[in-house]
């Protein structure tokens, strides 16, 4: 990890594959500054509305989402010229009195950062109210709180994200995080036409199905080309997921068992990666553990709507989910492209939109 200061002894993500790059630095704030914008805003009334009811902030249990800015965070403020060019700034900090948790933009690009932190402590928002947590399960199936965020912040800005309360010391504390600089996707992938690359649908059932991120999604697809015109359906575990073309299993990987909201499992998922007729690579994730394996090996050719896997909860999830995405290149760092379903019965292609329910014959109305 770089940059971490030896004051606070925080856990971090090891830098292995993800789609986020990663670039750490946590402290203790050295100047009032830090929690300049926060105080007025975490103090008294706080500890006196804790025991309210937690807040949800977003459609993802215990994810909080601040692009900019939310009605939930604390504040945010410019950062002093004189103290960018003085000393070089952590990441995050989390000032030593208050409590606060801020997040520090000192390039000169926006920047992302996702965070999760471990335990019993509150994270209490702007209204006072306690920030409502997840869950994530380890290897051995074990269950344990957690609370995400996920902050875009401008360049040369800081965030005060919320109060911790119940924070002791530095010691101990638990906190995951992996911060990229936002990047610019390029005009030949958002621009394309979904519509002429038009393919089955992929879950089995009569649903309906929702669909929790679309392109540009403002949980984990909005960050880079990668993933950007990846689709994301709700479902139960279980739910068996069908090619959406004919091809042949180029990898697969369902040996994983983590799941939940910790930063730590955007680095572990399961996979199936399946070569299209058409050159297309198409990737399920987040399938069940040992769902594909049991059904195809790499090499196999496998047919438009056939069984090749089921829905899982791996890696990073909220909720369980499928997650597919769609690329005409291969390599960690290609770029999505936006796609379609073939509609039923004589009806046009559609595109899937956040939000929105889907059967395999389109879109519905509940």
């Amino acid at each position: 990890c770089a940059g971490i200061q030896p004051q606070a002894s925080i856990k971090h993500t090891s830098s292995r594959r993800s789609r986020w790059r990663k670039k750490i630095k946590v402290a203790a704030p050295a100047d009032n500054q830090t929690a300049s914008t926060a105080q007025a805003k975490a103090g008294s009334s706080a500890e006196s509305n804790a025991d309210q009811e937690t807040e949800a902030t977003s459609p993802w249990p215990g994810c909080h989402i601040a692009h900019l800015g939310a009605d939930w965070i604390l504040g945010v403020s410019r950062l002093d010229p004189v103290v960018r060019r003085r000393r070089s700034l952590p990441d995050i900090s989390i000032d030593p009195k208050q409590k606060v948790m801020s997040v520090i933009n000192a390039s000169g690009k926006e920047r992302c950062f996702l965070i999760s932190i471990h335990g019993s402590l509150r994270c209490i928002g702007a209204s006072g109210q306690q920030l409502a947590t997840g869950f994530a399960r380890n290897d051995e199936g074990a269950e344990h709180t957690v609370i995400a965020f996920v902050i875009v912040v401008e360049p040369r800005t800081m965030m005060d994200v919320c109060r911790l309360q119940g924070l002791r010391s530095l010691k101990g504390l638990e906190l995951h995080s992996d911060i990229v600089d936002m990047s610019v996707i390029p005009p030949q992938v958002s621009d394309c036409n979904p519509k002429g690359r038009a393919y089955g649908f992929p879950l089995a059932g009569s649903g309906p199905f929702l669909c929790s991120q679309g392109s540009g999604g403002k949980l984990t697809h909005f960050a880079n080309a990668a993933m950007y015109h990846a689709v994301d359906f709700d479902c139960s575990v279980g739910t068996e997921i069908m090619a959406i073309g004919d091809g042949v299993v180029q990898g697969l990987h369902d040996a994983e068992k983590i799941s939940g909201i910790d930063v730590m499992n955007l680095f572990r998922w399961n996979s199936i990666t399946i070569r299209q007729k058409d050159g297309a690579l198409a990737e399920y994730v987040h399938i069940a553990p040992g769902s594909a394996s049991a059904r195809v090996q790499q090499g196999a050719t496998v047919s438009q709507g056939q069984v090749i896997c089921c829905v899982g909860d791996v890696g990073f999830c909220p909720t369980p989910h499928l997650h597919l995405e769609v690329h005409l290149e291969e390599g960690d760092d290609a770029p999505s492209v936006p796609f379609s379903f073939q509609g039923l019965d004589g009806r046009p292609p559609f595109q899937c939109q956040q939000g929105v329910w889907y059967t395999p014959r389109g879109p519905v109305v509940l």
